[in-house]
This record gives C-alpha cells, structure tokens and sequence, in this order.
C-alpha cells in the first residue's frame, strides 16, 4: 500500500542532533523490547537489538536520502527515522554501513532493528526481510557528463546495450539489476554507494551511471555540476523500510508510526525540507 501525500504546508520542526551520532554496534545478549527482554521470535512484544534504542542499518552516500554533511548525519530517510523513534519513545543510533549488507543484516535479527536507505521493496528482498508500508515512490535515470553527445536521451537503449561500454551502479541496488536487464551487452562497473558512481563517470571509468531519479537530480544539481541527467525512465520504486520477519511486533508499531508521520504533516515537510517530489 503506497502512502503519500501531496506536499503541504507544514508549522512542525524535527530536532535532529545528538540522537544522530555514528556509535559502535552494540548488543548486550538476546534481543529486548524498550519495556524488558523478550526471547520468543515472532511474539506480540517488539523484538530491540539494544534495549530502548531503536538501531538502523544505513548507508549514509544517497543524498538527499542519506549522507553525512560536515561530520552530521542529514536526509529525509534519517530525519524520518528520528521522527520514528521519536514517536515510539526510543533512543536513535545509527549504523553506516555498505548498502548491500544492510537487509542481511536486519534478517539477522542482531545487526539492526530496521534497515533504511532509500531501500526499494523487491520481491527478491522480501524473501529474507519484511517491508513496512512505503513512504515515498521512485523511478530510475541515466547520467552521463554533460558534454557528452553519443548517448541521448532518445538512443540510450541501443547506446549502452553495447559491448565494450561501461556503466557505474551501486552493488547491489535496483539500479543495479535495472542495468544488467536492460543493458546485458555492456560491462557493469558496480560501486559501494552512489557517489562512487558519479565520480567513476568524471574519471572515464564508465561511460554512464544508473541510480534513483531523486539522487541523480541532486548530485547532479550539488556536487556533479558537470554530469547531466539524458533519461528518467517511470519504474514505480516504492521505498519501505525493512524489518526482520519474526519481528511483527516492531513492524505494526513502524507502520502506525508511518501513518501518523504522514497524516500530521511531517512527512510532507521532510519531502519540502529535501526537495524531493
């Protein structure tokens, strides 16, 4: 069920400051619930990595997402775990680590309580993580430098699909497995984050990236002024957050804490904040 809103005016604030501070991975034993320890996967009582915090698996290089700003977390995903946290009456920490060990890591039931990163609900994923509702919709885009006149928005298809040409994704994302179906006669060249990706195409060591329509008109409008978006393509990503599958417990309060994240407003603010649409 894709919950979303169109964006509105909004009086709330977040505060988002220590809370957001990278700390080392801790785990005092068996998973316990804010109110005491609980042993039994799968109960009614919400299953915490750490006692009264709630421990997000991240990857901290998908901006406006995810990324780290002189030293301090930032983006709509953090900022909405915060809220998140907040509401449920948990302390936040974040883990930063390489995207594609995040949803082992939460069907590990020790790593992280819930993973989110821009982090698209695939039936591929499903088999090991459960997905909350989604909070925000995506599709894919094709970046090349700006100067570049061989690969167009109209023959991108035919242009890349061909041997010898070299395309930069984030291992393990959709961009990742968008490229290798529409793209099998090009050499894959795949990257730990998305900003990897965006520096590989200025080096010349690919021709072109994929990633995430949001992130691409970011990066490209900040940081990669002299890449160009050519092509967005409609794909239809629903970003959710992903939760262990014995954890129900953790998942229902997630997705009541999304609900109401959405309908007050904060949702839409963090959306204006980020200037996602």
């Amino acid at each position: 069920m894709f919950k979303m809103k169109k964006l509105g005016a909004v009086a709330a604030s977040l505060a988002f400051a220590g809370a957001l501070a990278l700390t080392g991975c801790g785990n005092s034993g068996a998973p316990a619930d804010s109110a005491g320890s609980a042993d039994a996967s799968g109960s009614d009582t919400m299953q915490l990595v750490t006692d009264g915090t709630l421990t997000i698996g991240t990857s901290a290089e998908y901006e406006p997402f995810e990324y780290m700003e002189d030293g301090e977390y930032k983006g709509f995903d953090l900022e909405l775990a915060q809220a998140i946290a907040d509401d449920l009456g948990l302390e936040l920490k974040i883990e930063n680590v390489d995207f594609d060990t995040i949803v082992p890591g939460v069907a590990s039931g020790t790593k992280y309580d819930m993973g989110i990163a821009a982090i698209t609900a695939t039936p591929e994923r499903e088999k090991e993580v459960g997905f909350t509702d989604s909070y925000y919709m995506d599709d894919q885009a094709i970046v090349t430098m700006a100067d570049n006149t061989e690969i167009t928005g109209d023959n991108y298809a035919d242009a890349l699909n061909v041997e010898g040409v070299k395309i930069a994704v984030q291992s393990g994302s959709t961009a990742e497995a968008f490229a290798k179906e529409n793209f099998p006669n090009a050499e894959l060249v795949p990257f730990k984050n998305a900003t990897d990706c965006f520096a590989a195409v200025q080096s010349s060591q690919a021709n072109a990236l994929v990633t995430n329509r949001s992130v691409a008109a970011q990066l490209v409008a900040t940081s990669f002024s002299n890449e160009q978006v050519i092509k967005q393509i409609s794909t239809g990503e629903e970003y959710a957050i992903a939760v262990n599958k014995d954890n129900t417990a953790l998942l229902d309060a997630l997705n009541d804490s999304i609900d109401k994240l959405t309908e007050d407003g904060t949702v839409d603010e963090l959306m204006t904040k980020y200037n996602i649409k």
